[in-house]
């Protein structure tokens, strides 16, 4: 394929030298050429029947002034460098804010559901928490600890669960008159107060105090530490670290809860 410049008709092995030809010289492309190959033709219906024929136009970035080869490129490179969501006509502060507002329920299908009670979740984070904070009408008993054992089970070689040798459950508690400081209940650890027993009771057998039990399986680059896998599914869905996409997250996910594979996010 050649490029063939539009004044002295002289032709160049690739796009790049006919356009320093064409700067040092301040000659022109031929009027009528297609957007995508080097064909050109003597009037502009030619070049429109021939682009028509061949899926050769350009499209148009409707924020800036670049142009690409299809649509799908044109909308990654709306969402990719302006950060910006065409349905929703609202722009966002950077690519990881814009990927978190389409993998919301705004513009995601509930896909994700409990293999107990059926109830559907846009993402692995939700169906995470449902079955971790006990809410499962199906599954009561299910908590934190007995998640991390079906998880363990399908993580044999530790790429999201921390391997914890001696480890026999989260710590259980519950405050006494100790924790009444005359006007709250206050937590020991964190001194936080609270307006009843009840209430610090609950904070104390929250995730808030307990073992980490989890880590991002992208350890080189990251390596962060967390107390539930609600945790390491957002991290991961949130895509902040690079390691895996949110498609990804959600299919390896599916594969924990709704059958025998192990764990992977490749």
């Amino acid at each position: 394929m050649t490029w063939t410049c539009g004044t002295c008709h002289r032709d160049f092995v690739s796009v790049r030298a006919r356009e320093q030809h064409m700067d040092a010289l301040g000659h022109s492309q031929p009027t009528h050429e297609c957007d995508t190959c080097s064909k050109y033709f003597g009037n502009r219906a030619a070049v429109v029947q021939h682009m028509n024929a061949s899926n050769h136009w350009m499209y148009d970035c409707p924020l800036c002034d670049e142009t690409w080869p299809s649509k799908d490129k044109v909308d990654k490179h709306v969402i990719e460098y302006h950060h910006h969501c065409k349905d929703c006509d609202r722009t966002f502060g950077d690519y990881n804010r814009i990927k978190m507002h389409l993998n919301s329920r705004t513009h995601r299908r509930s896909e994700m559901g409990c293999p107990f009670c059926k109830r559907a979740f846009v993402s692995a984070t939700g169906l995470s928490h449902h079955l971790e904070s006990g809410s499962c009408p199906k599954a009561p008993s299910l908590d934190r600890d007995m998640v991390y054992k079906l998880v363990r089970s399908k993580d044999p070689n530790g790429i999201v669960s921390k391997k914890l040798i001696g480890w026999h459950g989260s710590s259980k508690y519950e405050a006494t008159g100790q924790a009444w400081n005359g006007s709250a209940w206050e937590c020991y650890f964190c001194h936080r107060d609270f307006n009843t027993k009840t209430g610090l009771d609950q904070h104390l057998n929250s995730p808030i105090h307990q073992q980490n039990l989890y880590h991002c399986p992208n350890r080189m680059d990251c390596g962060k530490d967390f107390k539930s896998l609600a945790g390491v599914m957002n991290h991961l869905e949130s895509e902040s670290c690079g390691f895996t996409r949110f498609e990804k997250v959600q299919t390896g996910f599916r594969g924990v809860v709704g059958g025998d594979r192990l764990i992977g996010f490749h």
